[in-house]
């Protein structure tokens, strides 16, 4: 890799500061180690989402939210998903157009079509969101069914395949009902298959859990909608639930599950898993498992706070906005936030109602304030503001320490990229060695346009008008953002403070396309990248453009991508990508920050993880 310095041949004058280079020695002269790369966990989550979950193509958020939850405890997910609601009878009431015995592969061929859309659909919205997914037909899973094309059951399934889709991407996304038969034709699984097709992939892939989401909280001993006395289960018997009448979980996939004593959980979304099916005894559970609402307000309805309004405003059953504060309130009212919530009084959020705060202000004030005062009257606040956090983390523990309120920040370094969490994951496998990453989505964006032979200024327009670069884009260009997400991660993987004064630091003001180009011609691509590392306790952060090889994970992302490389001392790393900038991503992971909070999860304090890093 290769430093660029302003004073390379064909720069402008830029800004970012700079220091000195290592001994620039071409890359391609170098002997490479290629590293074991592993993900941030082995483990495989099922989760399956029918129509009650997914009616219309506007809830598709909803599956989002519970996909992103497992993504950034570090599991691979593979999302089972039904067609939306009615979609598949209108399909089937369709093929009967053409007579009661219509031939039934091509029926099935028909009917699979709704699944198809939503399927694709789902991966849309992932990646909208900035998850990297996978999809595959049931040509690419390789389900292999016997029986009628109408109702057929599962026999087969390339379980190589699944595992190097998931291998490639933490999540892949799969129809339901949909198999093919020893032709190669569309079969159905028939009612309730999208339970079985859950259970069956589980069982074959050996997924560490399966769970069936579902607009229920769990399995009763008695419908609670006509039962006041209802009693949820926690635990439950295969056998129990067989002797439950038919609907929730369909029969013939509990079966399935009993045959190869394969425990899956039932539960709704946002939710703790309510109730686990398995072999064991049957047990009433001693808490609902449902959750209280919990009271939000936001300052801020900029790109990201907009974004989040918009998500958390869908899910009344979990969050209550109780003010929104902007600037223009007039503005805003108009956009569709409701007049009520709106206020420009920034202190009014300190003495509302609200039991949790979202900043997404920016800079250092009033947000300085803001959080302290909230942390102070025992709110928890959820930010992604980086500049404020890298500068007073410490103030910020010293008031939360004495007021039990929590801070969450996963938004605060690669937006919707689960950054922070696999950097904690690999600190409690061993020591880190290294942590470098592409952490500044738009520098990312700029770079791929100059690469393109498009010049600076206009580049910089383009990630404006794409939501990614603000305004005043000079903390993007200077490296200053980067070198705060620098001191972040300083802190997750060694446990010492880092200040952004202490970050060795040059921007991408002086590159031109000209750079990219020789870059381009090496092989290689440029990219603004953090390193920090901490040779015998002391913490060294740098931030600088490099010239990397091809196959360095850094240099393949594109756009507004933010991408990770976590190595431990004993070789081995962890690599993490999606997108890191823009409103939807942002809005994932700090609506993810917001689901920890309502379900109490994560209580422990993030100074003691800390601290146990840096002993």
């Amino acid at each position: 890799m290769r430093l660029i310095r302003p004073d390379d041949p064909g720069t402008s004058t830029g800004t970012g500061g700079g220091f000195a280079p290592e001994k620039r020695v071409p890359f391609s002269t170098r002997q490479r180690r290629v590293p074991e790369t592993r993900p941030m966990s082995n483990s495989i989550t099922v989760l399956k989402f029918g129509s009650s979950i997914l009616p219309v193509e506007a809830a598709l958020p909803h599956a989002v939210h519970e996909i992103y939850r497992y993504v950034r405890q570090g599991h691979s997910v593979v999302a089972v998903v039904s067609a939306f609601a009615g979609e598949t009878d209108r399909l089937l009431v369709h093929a009967r157009r053409y007579g009661d015995s219509a031939d039934a592969s091509a029926t099935a061929a028909l009917t699979s079509l709704g699944e198809g859309q939503s399927v694709a659909l789902l991966g849309l919205a992932l990646d909208q969101a900035g998850i990297p997914m996978n999809i595959l037909d049931s040509a690419g899973m390789g389900l292999r069914t016997l029986g009628p094309a109408t109702d057929a059951r599962p026999s087969g399934l390339d379980v190589e395949n699944i595992k190097r889709a998931l291998a490639q991407k933490p999540v892949l996304v799969v129809p339901g009902f949909i198999g093919r038969d020893d032709l190669g034709r569309i079969t159905l699984l028939g009612r309730g298959g999208s339970d079985l097709t859950a259970l069956f992939i589980a069982g074959q892939i050996g997924a560490q859990q399966c769970v069936l989401i579902k607009d229920v909280d769990g399995l009763y001993d008695k419908d609670p909608a006509e039962h006041t006395d209802a009693k949820r289960f926690e635990r439950v018997t295969y056998e129990d639930v067989l002797g439950l009448p038919e609907g929730i979980v369909q029969h013939k996939a509990v079966r399935y599950a009993r045959d190869i004593g394969l425990k899956f959980g039932v539960g709704g979304m946002g939710q703790r898993v309510a109730t686990w099916v398995w072999d064991g005894k049957s047990a009433f559970g001693r808490e609902p498992a449902r959750v209280k609402p919990i009271k939000v307000a936001l300052a801020g309805a900029g790109i990201v706070g907009r974004g989040v309004y918009d998500r958390i405003a869908a899910l009344p059953q979990f969050f209550e906005i109780v003010k929104v504060c902007v600037r223009d309130v007039k503005k805003h009212a108009k956009s569709g936030i409701p007049e009520k919530l709106l206020t420009s009084d920034i202190d009014s959020l300190l003495s509302g109602p609200a039991d949790v705060i979202v900043e997404t202000l920016g800079g250092l004030h009033p947000a300085k304030e803001l959080i302290g005062g909230a942390l102070q009257r025992g709110k928890h606040v959820v930010t992604a503001n980086k500049a404020v956090l890298a500068a007073e983390f410490d103030l910020f523990t010293g008031i939360r320490r004495q007021s039990g309120a929590r801070l969450l920040y996963s938004s605060s370094v690669g937006g919707g990229v689960p950054i922070i969490e696999a950097v904690r994951a690999a600190a409690r496998r061993g020591r880190i060695a290294s942590v470098r990453g592409v952490v500044n989505g738009t520098t990312n964006f700029v770079l791929g346009l100059l690469a393109q032979g498009i010049d600076f200024a206009e580049a910089i327009r383009r990630a404006q008008v794409a939501g990614f670069a603000e305004p005043d884009p000079s903390a993007d260009i200077d490296g200053s953002d980067a070198a705060a997400k620098a001191c972040i991660l300083a802190r997750e993987a060694f446990g010492h403070p880092i200040f952004p004064n202490q970050v060795k630091r040059m921007g991408i003001g002086h590159l031109t396309p000209n750079h990219a180009a020789q870059a381009q011609a090496q092989g290689g691509a440029i990219r603004l990248v953090a390193h920090i590392t901490c040779p015998r306790g002391m913490t060294h952060a740098t931030v600088a453009p490099l010239i990397l090889p091809s196959d360095d994970p850094l240099a393949q992302v594109h756009d507004e991508q933010n991408c990770c490389v976590i190595t431990l001392e004993d070789g081995s790393r962890t690599v993490v990508t999606g997108r890191g900038a823009g409103r939807w991503p942002t809005a994932e992971s700090i609506t993810a920050d917001l689901f920890e909070l309502c379900r109490g999860e994560g209580a422990a304090d993030e100074e003691e993880y800390i601290g146990e890093i840096a002993a």
